[in-house]
């Protein structure tokens, strides 16, 4: 397995937010809602005919779901930017510490850019694939923007799955 960091959003945000610089990283400290409050999305293409359906911040940020949707409107994410370049996301239940990460990134026309993931499986002609997401962080008023672009292609021996889109999600600061 081959990892290594390329992708791009380039979609306009569907939310105006606050231009943040590199030196005001303190300003996306604090605790917001997991659940989010409005956004939009939309799969660009897929081999089924599902609509997009909001995640969580923290679905977006690492990939797996903890807990059902119903479950989002008790937790919450705290952000504790360290340096620009490095922050510390901590999932709550209540009051009670779930998950943590690490993330590096950085700071580019307004958002925080999460350092993005790629991989490529290249067991050509058994497995081949690759899943590549890049997730931005912005501003606007108290609340998050979060927009969040994917795309995923896989071939396993006689079936195969593909999948693109992008949202952009709202959540409130608590």
């Amino acid at each position: 397995m081959l990892t290594i960091g390329c992708a791009t959003i380039r979609h306009d945000s569907f939310h105006t937010i606050d231009k943040l610089k590199e030196a005001d990283f303190n300003k996306l400290n604090g605790r917001y809602s997991n659940n989010p409050v409005d956004g939009k999305g939309k799969i660009l293409r897929s081999l089924y005919n599902g609509e997009y359906q909001a995640k969580s911040f923290w679905t977006n940020l690492e990939q797996y779901q903890i807990g059902s949707a119903s479950d989002w409107r008790n937790q919450t994410v705290e952000f504790e930017f360290v340096t620009s370049e490095k922050a510390i996301f901590r999932l709550y239940q209540g009051d009670s510490l779930i998950d943590k990460r690490k993330v590096k990134g950085k700071f580019k026309d307004g958002y925080f850019y999460v350092r993005p993931f790629f991989v490529v499986m290249p067991l050509v002609p058994v497995l081949f694939g690759y899943n590549t997401h890049r997730m931005r962080i912005g501003k606007a008023d108290d609340n998050l923007v979060v927009d969040y672009k994917w795309n995923i292609w896989m071939f396993f021996l006689i079936a195969g799955q593909s999948e693109k889109g992008q949202s952009s999600l709202v959540f409130n600061k608590q």
